[in-house]
């Protein structure tokens, strides 16, 4: 019990985020009177979306190529981490989002480092292959794991064109890419009326002078949303199946879901927490390991957005765990839930939503995702009153609208001659 009431305590000192006026800049600030420490994320159209073929991993390549660039000779990912801080990056569909921690002593130094950058991003041939053998790295750890890679497949199995490309790309398509096409992607897609900032943690006044620098240091302009479509599931499962060089297998199972800004949001939170639940308790004998051998991952931060379900071959049988998935799924649409039995699937969907935001830069994103859709900022703090309403009508139709057609991904040892 000490964990919901530390969490329960450290979010009672949070207030809602809101937008705080910098002008032309986007800018989305939640105060915690807890904090030491401030997260930002600064987030910008770059995403996966906006590579054609030819250019698989240059979103990536991009990104990192900021991180090294130099300011007085050391790398912007040195002097940030000089200064107590630290800052990476993530690429998705639509966006690239850089997500940084510093004490608010150094928030002047670390931003002003940061929008000496974006200023002049370093594309030169030294910088962008250090960047490259950086992502190779990543790229080689995503393939070694079971998880990442059925989710990759999943993705590109889900979206149209590009949006469902690898997020740092492939080794053989990021040997095809250099500075000019790093130089190029940056000036067309990091733009200053695409992008916009959070904010969570010691919020003072110099946050907003520091934000503003750094998105006003980006080049002026602005373009098109990029276009994320998804492809119809059919009424047979399509199924993907590849090897690595793992032990056991996996199976992952991927649905359509509803996005941070649908009505249906908070019902597909309940639904989840409710799958987690039956899918533990439908084993026969080790329901324990059962659970853990099960994991469900829902990508509500991309629009559109999905709900896969990941079989752990350690633990289950992957061919029993569809089976029992199956099950599952038939008596979700068959057996309307009562009253005391979805009011405790609320109350561990509320604790799941709470438990996935408990960083700075995890809550910054909540934020973020939520803005990124066209949702309230302060999503997280009224999805409690949305998931209160949900009721078993609802859990049913969402299990018959989304839950019913998908996509099987399975992820198998590689066999030896």
């Amino acid at each position: 019990m000490m964990l919901p009431l530390l969490l329960a305590a450290t979010l009672a000192l949070s207030a809602p985020p809101h937008a705080i006026d910098l002008g032309a800049t986007k800018f989305f600030a939640q105060s915690d009177a807890g904090a030491q420490l401030i997260g930002i994320d600064l987030v910008v159209s770059a995403g996966t979306a906006r590579q054609t073929a030819a250019q698989n991993g240059l979103a990536a390549l991009t990104a990192q190529t900021l991180l090294f660039t130099k300011i007085d000779g050391t790398r912007l990912t040195d002097r940030i981490a000089a200064d107590g801080g630290s800052i990476d990056y993530a690429v998705d569909p639509g966006v690239v989002r850089f997500s940084f921690e510093v004490l608010p002593g150094a928030l002047p130094a670390v931003s002003a480092d940061l929008a000496r950058a974006l200023t002049a991003l370093d594309t030169s041939a030294d910088t962008v292959n250090a960047a490259r053998t950086t992502l190779a790295t990543r790229i080689a750890d995503d393939e070694s794991n079971p998880v990442t890679v059925g989710v990759e497949m999943l993705r590109n199995s889900y979206y149209r064109g590009t949006a469902g490309a690898p997020s740092f790309g492939t080794s053989a398509s990021l040997a095809q890419l250099g500075p000019s096409d790093v130089a190029a992607f940056f000036a067309a897609h990091y733009l200053r009326g695409d992008a916009f900032a959070t904010a969570t943690g010691a919020v003072e006044d110099a946050l907003n002078a520091a934000v503003n620098a750094i998105i006003g240091a980006l080049p002026a302009g602005s373009e098109p949303p990029a276009t994320l479509a998804a492809q119809a599931f059919g009424p047979e499962p399509k199924h993907l199946v590849t090897s690595r060089e793992i032990g056991v297998p996996f199976a992952f199972v991927g649905f359509a879901a509803p996005a941070m800004n649908d009505p249906d949001f908070g019902a597909m939170l309940v639904l989840r927490s409710m799958l987690n639940d039956v899918a533990a308790r439908q084993t026969t004998e080790t329901p324990a390991a059962f659970e853990r051998g099960i994991n469900i991952v829902y990508t509500y931060d991309v629009k559109p957005s999905s709900f896969i379900v990941a079989i752990n071959g350690s633990q289950v049988d992957p061919s029993a765990g569809l089976t029992v998935l199956q099950a599952i799924l038939k008596s979700a649409v068959t057996k309307p839930l009562g009253a005391d039995v979805i009011k405790r699937y609320k109350e561990m969907a509320r604790g799941d939503w709470a438990l996935e935001a408990v960083t700075l830069n995890d809550r910054a994103w909540q934020i973020g995702a939520a803005v990124n859709e066209g949702a309230d900022p302060a999503l997280a703090q009224t999805i409690g009153a949305e998931i209160d309403r949900v009721t078993p009508a609802d859990l049913e139709r969402l299990a018959k609208v989304y839950l019913q057609r998908y996509t099987v991904a399975l992820v198998l040892p590689r066999s030896h001659p």
